[in-house]
């Protein structure tokens, strides 16, 4: 009992310190401590999407990585984080699209920004504390814009439209390293009237049939760089905690937001950390992928062939900086890992229910106990080292196994000798839950609850499963009478209804005597 005692002690008061954590820096390129962390609160700011078009599975590869990040730093560190998202809802492609479909640029922008919050849903992404939508912030933009120029910072060129001049900002570079030549020998290509190629549009002078508003600089739009510096510095202030995205958005995007943010706040960094995620691109592909490729699958396609959960295993089976494969394979690999917890959460609900044989033996939990402090000191680890959560997958994956050889090595014979046999059902209980609670943790919806029938199974009819309930315990007769019988014609029938089930969608599993069942 003392050393039970102990083992709740230890495992109970094992959490992790956010200081613990560090982040990879893409300026030093090196990892670097949390920052910040004894604040009220964490700003998150994340980039959202442009919506003229449906999101694909890059997109949600994206978003699907950050919101994992978001859990971790949540349930894990126990950091109490703001988070923020944009939309941009007003664009050069916003409009080029409205006028190929004849659709006005409004109602085109809200039906594909409804479908992106729907398709984030369907995909377990926690919504953002806050939506930021452009159009709702256009006065402030204005307001940002005009600070600029009024300290210097920014130009009104020929045409009306307001661009950064990058050359004024001597730290210009931060996030990606940038050569900037003399305005003197540069030239600009793209037809543009800015002086330096580097420069940027802070604001985009009207042309015809185009949505303008009415500003004192000009009439026009903004330009997409200052929608994100204006919205995150509404909402929070001179100093992000983090900010994230894609990594083809750290420059020139988080480039010049970081540019334009530090000369409109005058501080010398506005972004604490910055988290960029890797690239997705297909099987047998090293582009990354892009509707202007034509290379893209949406994210109703990719729920039809696979779960959320699926998907989920497949970000979490790589590190969030590295680029990530979508394919066959690698998704077969991703549907077996994520199959092999669920079928472990069946097995040890039927092991603790009694439906599978309990184990017993003279020191029934010690191994099991150690075993799982060591697991979760790997995991402390891990996610400690910039999140890797593919290694702390590993850790969770190797404790299954030790639970798994726990619940099947029947040392029942050995002890029926004691007058009172010790199993290990507790340890084999706290190790699951222990399991259950990480993987919850990383968003797998699936199995987020308690490993019962009902968990797993509640996308499903109660009529079905009320059925196949029925059919399993007629299975379960005839099996019985077979061993009874020694009959192999009725053996035959068993593995006949145990296979029709699997090609159901269900899955039977015999323990002994008893039988239990989960769907595949």
């Amino acid at each position: 009992m003392y050393q039970r005692s102990l083992w709740i002690r230890r495992f109970c008061s094992n959490k992790q310190p956010a200081a613990d954590l560090r982040l990879y820096d893409g300026r030093t390129k090196e990892k670097v401590g949390l920052r910040g962390g004894q604040k009220p609160y964490l700003s998150f700011y994340t980039c959202g999407p442009t919506v003229y078009d449906s999101a694909h599975i890059g997109h949600a590869s994206c978003y699907v990585r950050l919101d994992i990040l978001q859990r971790i730093l949540r349930h894990h560190f126990q950091l109490p984080l703001v988070t923020a998202m944009n939309v941009t809802d007003i664009d050069d492609k916003i409009i080029v699209r409205a006028q190929e479909s004849g659709t006005g640029w409004k109602e085109l922008a809200h039906r594909y920004e409804a479908e992106f919050w729907t398709d984030l849903r369907r995909l377990n992404v926690r919504p953002p504390d806050v939506k930021l939508r452009v159009t709702d912030h256009i006065p402030a933009i204005m307001r940002f814009v005009q600070t600029l120029i009024d300290k210097g910072y920014a130009y009104r060129a020929d045409d009306g439209s307001v661009y950064f001049e990058t050359g004024k900002y001597k730290r210009y570079g931060k996030l990606q390293k940038v050569i900037l030549e003399p305005s003197a020998t540069a030239a600009t290509t793209d037809g543009s009237h800015k002086r330096h190629p580097s420069d940027f549009a802070l604001w985009k002078a009207s042309k015809p049939n185009e949505p303008m508003w009415e500003a004192g600089f000009s009439n026009g739009r903004p330009g997409w760089h200052i929608e994100c510096s204006t919205m995150a510095s509404h909402i929070f202030g001179q100093r992000l905690d983090f900010h994230a995205g894609g990594l083809d958005l750290r420059f020139p995007h988080h480039e010049n937001e970081e540019t334009q943010s530090c000369c409109y706040h005058g501080v010398q960094d506005w972004v604490t950390h910055w988290l960029h995620t890797g690239q997705l691109h297909l099987a047998g592909q090293t582009h990354k992928m892009s509707k202007s490729l034509k290379n893209t699958i949406s994210i109703a396609e990719l729920l039809g062939a696979h779960s959320a959960d699926e998907f989920r295993m497949l970000c979490l089976l790589s590190h969030y900086r590295s680029a990530i494969e979508y394919g066959p394979e690698t998704m077969s690999t991703a549907s077996n890992v994520w199959r092999k917890f669920v079928t472990f959460f069946h097995d040890s609900k039927a092991y603790v229910d009694g439906r599978k044989p309990a184990t017993y033996s003279a020191a029934p939990e010690s191994a099991l106990f150690d075993s799982l402090l060591h697991v979760q000191a790997n995991i402390n680890k891990h996610l400690a080292n910039d999140f890797n959560t593919a290694s702390s997958l590993l850790a969770l994956a190797d404790l299954v196994s030790t639970v798994q050889r726990t619940m099947n090595t029947n040392e029942r014979d050995a002890c029926e000798s004691h007058l009172i046999g010790a199993s290990n059902v507790g340890a084999v209980l706290a190790a699951t839950r222990y399991i259950r609670e990480q993987l919850h943790a990383f968003g797998l919806q699936t199995i987020e609850n308690s490993p019962d029938s009902t968990a797993l199974v509640a996308g499903k009819p109660a009529q079905s499963r009320a059925l196949v309930e029925e059919m399993v315990k007629i299975r379960s007769e005839i099996r019985q009478r077979a061993a009874e019988t020694k009959d192999a014609q009725l053996y035959r029938v068993c593995d006949q209804l145990r296979d029709g089930l699997r090609t159901a969608g269900v899955e039977v599993k015999d323990h002994g005597k008893e039988t239990s069942w989960s769907w595949s």
